[in-house]
């Protein structure tokens, strides 16, 4: 019988869904699960919820709660990696920082100065799993959920032999919206897409052979649905393509709404400092969850969009199935670089996730996209190389970044990051270069200043909105 590890487990809500669209696949009744987290209160909330599933769905899993990563990865057939390095103070650094350069970001988890200094606080992490599971389980896939999703794809994959696929949902998620805009069942649709995590777009929308694509342009012209998205749907109606993650995503993924302004904001609906709200309306989650775990009420279990279990079940019975796979380009899309990391069609089987051909994309989308892929490719060679400049080019790169901030601020703000993340970063000053840094010093900040910046900065733009 398989054994799944989930790492990061106290991410209690994700666990639990995983867990259950495991367990409703009656070959995996009695699968060892191990849930590991360096947070035993965190823990052992979700081996509870987990164990809650188990017997909703009438499953006799053997259950292994521990702190111990090796423990968990031992034997281990697939590892499930959730984890977020830094919590909720290391991304109030990532907003707070970079709003004393001109900078605001809805979510700062996947590009720009957020999602690069995320994945450099989560590549010492990953690159230890992946050692570990070297030792331990080096046949095991590594089913990957964290974000950056890019970029920890790059970790693995440049830094261990490690098999590894990225996951995300907003292929399926974005997909099912699409058609309830158009009216269409979702099941009935045929559809290609292709591009980067979270900036993959639909290149096909066919149903029996007719293409929607029109009918959505017509919806789009409905203020009840053009509210919904407005950026997506400005997007597309400039591209002539539908991207896959949210507005509130893709607002921070190029220059044409933030950096113009209150007013652009106000416009499109652009949700500044979102995550940050949602990390606080976590909390109050975990809260809930935990005391919902101590008592003797039955868990509904409804089986989720994640592609997690799918890929897992096609691997252990040979069942062919297609998700969408994060993983190296390798000439999936002829033309992105054959070391990008892709999102497209990817046939799972027994021998694991393999990429479909996907062809050349349009140019546009290309255009769309390729900045992201330069900071993606100058993140790991930082983390890799030890290279300061590395991470002062990939700020550059950053469409939003480089329409607000001079180049010698950006040098400037990321020093100070790296001085506020600390130890938590890999070395970035193991290879010398000509490329000066600010010269500047700088001392961390505390969780308490970092809250009160946050705070002003919330009143501040609770006032603007008045106003527009």
């Amino acid at each position: 019988m398989i054994k799944v590890a989930m790492i990061g487990a106290g991410s209690v809500v994700f666990s639990k869904n995983l867990t259950g669209d495991i367990l409703s696949f009656p070959e995996f009744k009695n699968a060892t699960l191990a849930y590991m987290d360096i947070d035993r209160d965190r823990l052992q909330v979700g081996a509870a919820l987990c164990k809650k599933v188990a017997k909703a769905v009438g499953a006799k899993p053997k259950i292994i709660a521990t702190q111990n990563r090796r423990e968990a990865l031992a034997g281990a057939d697939f590892v499930i990696n959730m984890v977020q390095i830094g919590g909720f103070n290391s991304t109030l650094v990532d907003f707070e920082i970079p709003r004393k350069y001109g900078l605001n970001f809805t979510i700062a988890d996947t590009t720009g100065p957020g999602g690069l200094f995320r994945a450099l606080r989560t590549y010492p992490m990953l690159t230890g799993l992946c050692r570990d599971m070297e030792a331990v389980c080096p046949k095991a896939w590594l089913l990957n959920y964290s974000n950056p999703m890019s970029e920890n794809i790059q970790t693995i994959t440049r830094t261990s032999g490690i098999k590894a696929v990225g996951l995300c949902h907003s292929v399926q998620g974005t997909l099912n919206q699409l058609m309830h805009y158009v009216g269409v069942n979702p099941a009935e649709v045929a559809f290609v897409c292709a591009g980067i995590n979270h900036m993959a777009f639909y290149l096909k929308l066919h149903k029996a052979g007719i293409d929607l694509y029109p009918r959505l342009f017509a919806a789009m012209k409905n203020p009840e649905i053009y509210k919904t998205n407005k950026v997506r749907f400005e997007l597309m109606k400039r591209l002539g393509y539908f991207v896959t993650e949210s507005s509130e995503h893709n607002a921070e993924y190029n220059a044409h709404f933030i950096p113009h302004g209150q007013e652009a904001i106000a416009r499109y609906d652009v949700p500044i400092d979102e995550y940050l709200r949602r990390c606080d309306g976590i909390v109050d989650e975990f809260e809930q969850m935990k005391k919902f775990a101590r008592t003797n009420k039955p868990m509904e279990v409804h089986k989720s969009h994640e592609y997690g279990s799918t890929i897992i079940h096609s691997v252990v019975t040979g069942k062919p199935s297609v998700v969408y796979g994060n993983m190296p380009n390798k000439g999936a899309i002829t033309n992105l670089p054959a070391t990008a990391i892709a999102e497209v069609p990817t046939l799972v089987d027994r021998n694991g996730c393999q990429f479909t051909n996907v062809g050349e994309l349009p140019p546009q989308l290309i255009g769309y996209m390729q900045p992201h892929v330069t900071q993606h490719e100058l993140f790991i060679r930082a983390a890799m190389e030890g290279r300061r400049d590395h991470v002062y080019q990939a700020c550059m790169f950053d469409p939003m970044t480089a329409a607000k901030v001079p180049l010698d601020k950006i040098v400037e703000m990321c020093d100070e990051l790296i001085t506020a993340h600390g130890k938590l970063l890999p070395k970035l000053d193991t290879k010398k270069t000509l490329v000066p840094t600010s010269g500047k010093k700088f001392n961390p900040p505390t969780a308490k200043a970092l809250r009160a910046s946050w705070d002003a900065a919330h009143n501040s733009a609770e006032k603007a909105k008045k106003l527009f």
